[in-house]
């Protein structure tokens, strides 16, 4: 891939994950001691990338996993939405993301489903604000120790 490809993916993938661009220099700085991807080497960037794609943030394509596949119908989650709950599972820690055992038992409680591929349009919303809040929460709770 070239450099300017990744210097693209560099910038996009942040955003993704909802980082402004403070954050995002942070972010860069503590994984390459550099604030600009310009700065950066090849190396380093196809790191950044690499980490950006763990985080779940550069969709490939690829299929998103059993909890994705309910229907196509119109009360149906969006692709996008799919796409943010696997980028949530991730940071929530949940190594098998939307198939995991845990974001089964957190839809169960949230959204009132037995397994995450009955999920609704309005089910998804609740259960991705969940996820945030939880997220936050944890986030507030390591600052505070």
């Amino acid at each position: 891939m070239s450099r300017k490809d990744l210097i693209k993916i560099v910038h996009m993938g942040p955003k993704r994950l909802g980082m402004d661009e403070p954050t995002r220099r942070a972010w860069m700085e503590k994984h390459t001691g550099q604030r600009s991807a310009k700065d950066c080497t090849d190396a380093e960037l196809s790191r950044l990338c690499d980490l950006l794609r763990a985080a779940g943030a550069l969709d490939d394509g690829r299929p998103l996993g059993k909890a994705g596949t309910g229907g196509k119908g119109i009360d149906r989650p969006t692709r996008a939405q799919w796409i943010k709950l696997k980028v949530l599972c991730k940071q929530r820690g949940w190594p098998d993301g939307i198939d995991d055992h845990g974001f089964s038992t957190f839809v169960r409680r949230i959204a009132k489903v037995d397994n995450p591929r009955f999920l609704t349009r309005n089910g998804v919303r609740a259960v991705i604000l969940g996820l945030e809040n939880w997220i936050e929460h944890d986030r507030k709770k390591e600052q505070q120790a």
